[in-house]
């Protein structure tokens, strides 16, 4: 996928500018949808799902059970940092790197809501029941639980919707696309200030570098 110019964001950088007030917010669920119907329809593209289907989606290695690791990637908390909103929009002013109390907590609450026996895993006959009594996963105010990178989740969102098919060269260009490229451009800005080039060492800071165990004997001196 090819990146839009940074003339055009240039250009058109004060239609991000003038979006909604509310774009600083966390995520708001569509009208009418809990946490997990929102999630299945906006993660899974799914209207209408069975208690099985959500189970098998977020059982990513098909173990028979959800630890840990599937609910943090059902919430979208494997990551160490959300980029803008986490979906490949939003500004990079509201980036935010993710606690790992956080983590610890929704993991904590989940297993203290649907895994009966306590053993840290939710098998799929917990969860099943946990269902059948009307039970869903709910909505811990981290996020609707984008779980890919912002890269990945703009491709997911629109690229895939508007342009794979029908304009891969972006020839069409929507506010979406200058939003996501501005958010691009502003989060490789900071970290190559995270990573500065050019930056000066002495002989003394690169000598200590060095791990003399690696040199063979030949070219050391005595």
């Amino acid at each position: 996928m090819k990146l839009l110019s940074v003339l055009i964001v240039t250009t058109l950088f004060n239609i991000c500018l003038s979006q909604s007030e509310n774009d600083h917010l966390k995520e708001q669920l569509p009208e009418g949808y809990t946490w997990e119907k929102a999630h299945m329809k906006l993660e899974h593209d799914l209207d209408e799902y069975d208690a099985s289907t959500f189970f098998a989606l977020h059982d990513l290695k098909s173990k028979g059970y959800l630890d840990s690791t599937d609910i943090l990637s059902l919430y979208g908390l494997l990551r160490d940092e959300v980029v803008g909103r986490g979906d490949g929009m939003g500004s990079h002013d509201d980036s935010e790197n993710i606690d790992p109390q956080l983590k610890v907590e929704v993991v904590t609450k989940i297993f203290k809501l649907v895994d009966a026996d306590s053993d840290e895993k939710i098998t799929r006959e917990e969860y099943l029941t946990f269902a059948e009594k009307g039970g869903e996963f709910p909505d811990l105010n981290v996020g609707i639980g984008h779980s890919q990178d912002f890269e990945k989740e703009y491709e997911i969102h629109h690229w895939i919707k508007y342009h794979k098919d029908q304009d891969p060269e972006i020839k069409v260009v929507h506010k979406e696309d200058i939003e996501h490229e501005l958010l691009h451009h502003e989060h490789e800005i900071e970290h190559e200030n995270d990573y500065p080039t050019g930056k000066f060492y002495s002989d003394d800071q690169l000598e200590k570098q060095i791990n003399l165990n690696n040199i063979p004997n030949k070219y050391r001196h005595s």
